[in-house]
């Protein structure tokens, strides 16, 4: 991996033939808006083919299942959607433990396999 980019989330994705392109957005706080909230800034766009975009997804669903397991995320009653657990400030998210404690147990498998 050579770059890092940070988003604050997704504002839009647009499908074109067989290509997604999802817009990745940032929140600049030192702007406001009229309402006082920080203003959302388009800042990069990542383009994909469909097939990559699905593959995504699937990731993606995979992380959620491992975070609602682990706690973190619990699934709603309205809809059935996953929603961040409320946690108190310094308090330890349980997911990091856990998707640490995984790899670490994927490592030693690769290495024994490499010792074998």
């Amino acid at each position: 991996m050579n770059q890092e980019i940070f988003a604050d989330g997704v504002s839009a994705i647009h499908v074109t033939g067989h290509l997604v392109r999802i817009d990745l957005l940032t929140l600049q706080p030192h702007l406001k808006s009229d309402n006082d909230q920080p203003v959302a800034d388009i800042s990069r766009r990542i383009i994909m083919p469909l097939e990559g975009f699905v593959q995504s997804l699937a990731v993606q669903d995979n992380i959620v299942k491992q975070l609602v397991a682990a706690g973190v995320l619990h699934k709603s009653q309205d809809n059935d959607e996953a929603v961040l657990k409320k946690t108190e400030p310094g308090e330890e998210q349980p997911f990091i433990q856990a998707l640490n404690q995984e790899a670490g147990d994927q490592s030693m498998d690769e290495q024994k396999d490499k010792d074998a």
